[in-house]
């Protein structure tokens, strides 16, 4: 394993792509946004890219040689960050899409408990390190949300706080209804947020400084998760938790339709 590593490392470097900047963004002016795009396209598409090339050039040079466990691990690199260059361009065209207006929410009453369920199912690989803790009521009430933009968004705080936490820790999803609004709030046990960055984490190609064990985020993402809220008829806001270290973001959804079939569950929040 220690050799195939070696080996993936060395056509890294030979490649030339391995090296990635770690400057925070600052946007100020279509030109400053320009440059960052085109840094953020530089470090979100070769960075992936250099350990997919280099694990395959590994396996393609030594192949033979490499027992089962390096082999497999280095596919599992390969589609691991084949499956973050798939997020990263999806987020650039959802962005794309937001600016242009042409995204139009396709609203309906959806139940938020299955919904949540079914995107942490879905992420079920990204947070594979951490332990996931759902507290969103069975048919806590019904909200009017674009399912497919929901998850989406919901998937990207997930994988922020996947990166941002580390491995073993708690991601607490939870729910409750507030008047005439649903809050949902999702906390991890990670370093929690800057109170420099605290207001610019929703800013586009905005990179939080990450710590030594961190990879640094494409900086679209949360922008990405605010735009779609918004569109949906939502916010979302970032804090720290109050009870222990840790992020959490908190939405507040519309509710949808007649509800009288749903329970009126009320709770405050404890992050």
């Amino acid at each position: 394993m220690a050799r195939a590593r070696d080996h993936a490392a060395e056509t890294i470097a030979r490649i030339g792509l391995g090296k990635a900047p770690k400057a925070a963004f600052v946007i100020a002016s279509p030109t400053g946004l320009q440059s960052a795009l085109l840094i953020s396209l530089s470090h979100d598409l070769r960075t992936p890219l250099a350990c997919i090339l280099g694990s395959a050039t590994t396996l393609d040079d030594f192949g033979e040689v490499l027992d089962r466990e390096a082999h497999s691990d280095l596919v599992r690199v390969i589609r691991e960050e084949a499956e973050r260059l798939n997020r990263f361009l999806g987020n650039l065209l959802d962005m794309t899409r937001l600016d242009a207006g042409v995204i139009e929410p396709r609203l309906r009453p959806v139940d938020l408990a299955c919904l949540v369920a079914d995107t942490v199912d879905r992420a079920s690989r990204t947070l594979v390190d951490h332990h996931v803790v759902l507290q969103v009521p069975p048919r806590l009430v019904r909200v009017g949300l674009d399912p497919v933009l929901f998850e989406q968004l919901l998937f990207n705080i997930l994988d922020n706080a996947a990166m941002y936490a580390p491995a073993g820790s708690e991601i607490r999803i939870r729910a409750w209804r507030d008047e005439d609004r649903v809050r949902l709030a999702i906390s991890d046990e990670g370093c929690g947020i800057a109170p420099a960055d605290l207001d610019r984490v929703f800013d586009r190609f905005y990179r939080a400084r990450p710590s030594d064990r961190q990879r640094a985020g494409t900086g679209l993402g949360l922008a990405v998760c605010q735009g779609l809220v918004e569109a949906m008829g939502g916010t979302i806001a970032a804090g720290n938790r109050k009870d222990r270290r840790g992020a959490v973001f908190t939405m507040i959804l519309p509710l949808a339709g007649d509800e009288s079939a749903f329970a009126n569950t009320r709770g405050p929040a404890n992050d």
